[in-house]
């Protein structure tokens, strides 16, 4: 089965706009996240496998090569790849744009390094563990919630619904240059 770019930029387009659709009904614009949700980390995925040149999906997408968007009479053409990755970004940034995943990713690791040092070195007593757990999961906590915060930022800033739709129309219409090639 081979999907083409146009395709992918055409429904994630759609799910972009989930914010004109959330307008008619409620339940066609969960939907539509949630969709969008999948479709995101697929389109990021095809995203940094074309523009890695890595080849790994060309059996199952069908994107041209820079060589051919260079000569197309479309001069717009050769930006798809910057707005399929923002696309990616957006889609998959809305839903998950809550979840505190700082908090919880310290905690599963600051969890598992006194149970490995446990493993290692049976003699460490439950306080010098503890102590352990608490650095590690208060360094990697301060760490991860920097990422998280910019993470959080760029997503409500694309989630902001005139952004959103812009960049599914955006995407909707190099989705359609696609076929017209």
């Amino acid at each position: 089965m081979v999907f083409s770019a146009g395709i992918i930029l055409i429904a994630g387009g759609l799910c972009a706009c989930a914010p004109l659709f959330k307008r008619a009904s409620k339940g066609l614009g969960r939907f539509l996240t949630i969709v969008g949700f999948l479709l995101g980390i697929l389109v990021l995925v095809i995203s940094v496998d074309y523009a890695l040149s890595l080849n790994f999906l060309s059996s199952f997408t069908q994107i041209p090569s820079p060589a051919d968007l260079s000569s197309l009479s479309s001069s717009y053409l050769k930006y798809f790849l910057p707005a399929m990755i923002v696309l990616g970004i957006l889609l998959v940034s809305q839903p998950i744009r809550k979840v505190r995943w700082a908090s919880l990713i310290s905690l599963a690791v600051g969890l598992l390094i006194p149970y490995f040092l446990r493993s290692l070195f049976p003699s460490l007593t439950t306080t010098v563990l503890a102590i352990v757990f608490l650095i590690a999961a208060l360094a990697i906590y301060t760490l991860l919630r920097f990422i998280e915060d910019i993470f959080n930022f760029i997503g409500s800033i694309l989630a902001f619904p005139p952004i959103a739709i812009a960049i599914g129309l955006v995407n909707i219409y190099f989705g359609i240059l696609f076929f017209s090639i």
